[in-house]
């Protein structure tokens, strides 16, 4: 008797997930059809069917990166407004805690999503602490007087340059690895230490950096190394904070298991952006140098897309 019970609860699980499954096809027709409005009315009925909420289904229905991205949907068209900001949460615990709370999710109901939310939703929260640190760096203003920021400027020279001394820390050597003027502080007012340091990271760890620094000398489609790095990591920043940038990144973590992001990790997507982009430059055969933000930008809109689209992983470069 006790089998045959544990059988049927096993029958009438299963039955209901593939009831939700099929009303979650429904749905995104009918909303694709009609508008939100239609696939709501179905999310209501899944509800009512299930007894559980649209952040449950989702978690338990789908893997990898369609669940991620349904997860963020679900979040930022939620009606709590703790939710809403979900990317403002770097802690997994306090995602997870506001997500029960508000919801009211009774763990006796469903144990499976309360046991596995720390897996679930970690990949959100370390997006989350990364983006928070990379604003914190691109913040964070070059500084002459600070001795570690000079430090990096100087072994980016060293890395780039390494057969050529520096003449002097105030150069015109510099325009030799891409900067505008004698002073390279000056060109990262906009990004900030992030720009240095992503360009540091290329030199340091990218045999490829070779490559970029002698591709840009070429004498119809040169560029400046250093200003096009910076302007990347611009591009960079952008679709992390829009949000594109953040599906590369849960491939990362959904490949990973529980992985933990890093700042190197951001450096990896900005070596990616920056390499596909001066490989783009230079097969568009640009006339001048002057066509080089008409080029950024129908490049951005083509790396946006594929972000959005079906393989948003970048792949490491050399």
């Amino acid at each position: 008797a006790v089998v045959s019970t544990q059988s049927t609860g096993i029958m009438f699980g299963w039955l209901l997930k593939s009831i939700v499954l099929i009303l979650e096809s429904v749905r995104v027709v009918l909303a694709a059809a009609f508008g939100e409005n239609a696939g709501k009315i179905v999310d209501w009925l899944a509800w009512k069917v299930s007894g559980a909420h649209k952040i449950q289904r989702v978690s338990s229905s789908l893997k990898g990166l369609d669940k991620m991205k349904k997860l963020e949907e679900c979040l930022a068209n939620s009606r709590f407004e703790n939710l809403k900001k979900y990317r403002d949460y770097t802690q997994t615990a306090d995602l997870t805690s506001a997500i029960v709370s508000a919801k009211e999710i009774a763990p006796s109901k469903d144990p499976e999503f309360i046991a596995r939310m720390d897996i679930t939703f970690n990949p959100i929260c370390q997006i989350n602490k990364l983006t928070e640190e990379a604003i914190s760096l691109k913040r964070t203003k070059y500084d002459t007087s600070n001795e570690d920021h000079e430090m990096a400027l100087l072994s980016l020279w060293n890395c780039l340059q390494p057969d050529h001394k520096l003449d002097s820390r105030i150069s015109e050597m510099w325009d030799e690895v891409g900067f505008q003027g004698t002073d390279p502080a000056t060109d990262f007012r906009g990004m900030g230490i992030l720009g240095l340091e992503n360009l540091l990271y290329l030199a340091k760890h990218k045999k490829s950096a070779a490559r970029l620094l002698a591709a840009s000398k070429h004498p119809q489609y040169g560029f400046s190394l250093a200003i096009t790095s910076i302007n990347l990591t611009a591009v960079v920043m952008e679709l992390l904070e829009a949000g594109p940038l953040r599906n590369h990144f849960y491939q990362k973590c959904c490949t990973g298991g529980s992985r933990t992001l890093l700042i190197t990790d951001l450096h990896e997507a900005h070596c990616s952006v920056l390499t596909q982009f001066i490989d783009f430059y230079q097969a568009r055969k640009p006339a001048s140098i002057m066509e080089f933000n008409e080029h950024k930008a129908v490049f951005k809109e083509a790396l946006e897309g594929r972000l959005r689209g079906l393989n948003p992983y970048l792949k490491p470069v050399p």
